[in-house]
């Protein structure tokens, strides 16, 4: 068993992102597999489709090989990733404003439940989160992901009682927006 593949069945991530930045890439892909499918969540709910939201994924991905070597470790691994993926969503976002981008596809569903009951409970929910201000989705978004408050605040670069503030009146609406469905 080489080095590189003992640290990622240990799921060592300070072993796996030095490994990463020597060039391994059995290294990258056990910790991308880590933050993937978040990643994904913080693409589609900015983006609003999957298609975008899975440009978004790509470019978190490429962006996140080639810059392994600014991670500095201060968060953790998934927590870098996340705001890469959402700066990552902005921009897709921000080109298709311009008429470069838009499709339009359902997310499968990967919650162990009935189809329907799986398929009605995620159109509730973006219909939720869709009646959301944006900063409020974002942050929300962000901190589901995994992030903590300061991280949120940090990526954002707006302050960490803000970042409450956000977080409790989105949850909140949430919580009503989902309790009218």
């Amino acid at each position: 068993m080489t080095t590189g593949s003992l640290s990622a069945a240990l799921g060592d991530e300070t072993l796996l992102v030095a490994e990463a930045r020597a060039g391994d890439e059995t290294a990258f892909r056990a910790l991308w597999a880590t933050v993937q499918r978040p990643a994904f969540g913080v693409c589609y709910h900015l983006t609003e489709n999957r298609a975008d939201a899975l440009d978004a994924l790509q470019e978190t991905q490429l962006a996140a090989w080639r810059g392994l070597h600014t991670f500095e470790g201060r968060a953790s691994f998934r927590a870098w990733v996340l705001v890469i993926a959402r700066n990552a969503a902005h921009t897709v976002v921000r080109r298709r404003s311009c008429g470069v981008l838009y499709a339009q596809v359902a997310e499968d569903s990967a919650v162990a439940e009935p189809f329907e009951d799986s398929v009605a409970r995620l159109a509730d929910l973006r219909r939720a989160l869709a009646t959301l201000p944006p900063s409020q989705r974002e942050v929300l978004l962000l901190w589901a992901g995994g992030l903590t408050y300061e991280q949120v605040a940090a990526s954002l670069g707006v302050p960490l009682n803000t970042v409450r503030v956000w977080i409790h009146r989105g949850r909140a609406r949430l919580r009503a927006g989902l309790a009218e469905n």
